[in-house]
């Protein structure tokens, strides 16, 4: 990755106990502030999108869940391509249909 230039200076509010809080586990693994945010900021601009675990947990799962299937879909048809099939007689057979 490219060095970043700071060249700018960006101030937002936020609760005070939240931030000593992340400062300390920032610190713990030794980062600083200036240094995740600035991270964060470059996911953001690489991605072309927020981390949607950042805003919502509901989607969080949502994307998995998706991801999860398009990979179980996606098998299915490498399986399909490959001949690995079985009759429909015998797939309703075995779930009583």
């Amino acid at each position: 990755m490219a060095t970043v230039i700071k060249d700018t200076q960006f101030n937002f509010r936020t609760n005070s106990a939240l931030l000593e809080s992340a400062k300390q586990i920032v610190s713990k693994e030794n980062y600083d502030m200036t240094t995740i945010m600035n991270q964060l900021l470059q996911k953001i601009v690489e991605k072309q999108s927020v981390p949607i675990e950042l805003i919502d947990e509901k989607a969080k799962r949502r994307e998995m869940i998706i991801d999860e299937l398009f990979t179980e879909l996606q098998k299915g048809y490498d399986d399909y391509k490959a001949g690995r099939t079985k009759p429909a007689d015998e797939v309703f057979k075995k779930y009583g249909l």
